[in-house]
């Protein structure tokens, strides 16, 4: 859960922090259909990567799981949707692609 030090909001408990990409967060789709009815009427018929705005969130359905993801628009712009880890490698080990 987080709390803005400034003013003080809280943010809802269902959203959780991601263990690997720390400007996203995450809820259950289960938790969104009965707690944040609104958000859920907007993503229910989504596809999984469409986007969408409500308030300064871009909020999307993952693609791997029944989760759906939430981004501050700003961090959204500078990280893209794969987060923070996109840029790095992947500690030189090759792949069956590499190989030679």
């Amino acid at each position: 859960m987080r709390i803005c030090p400034k003013c003080g909001h809280v943010d809802p408990i269902w959203w959780r922090p991601a263990a690997f990409h720390p400007e996203f967060s995450y809820a259950h789709t289960s938790s969104l259909e009965m707690l944040d009815t609104e958000l859920w009427q907007l993503l229910r018929n989504k596809r999984p990567g469409e986007e969408v705005q409500l308030g300064e969130y871009i909020y999307w359905k993952s693609t791997r799981s029944k989760t759906v993801r939430r981004a501050w628009m700003e961090d959204l712009r500078l990280v893209g949707k794969k987060g923070s880890w996109q840029e790095k490698s992947h500690g030189g080990r090759q792949t069956k692609l590499t190989q030679t």
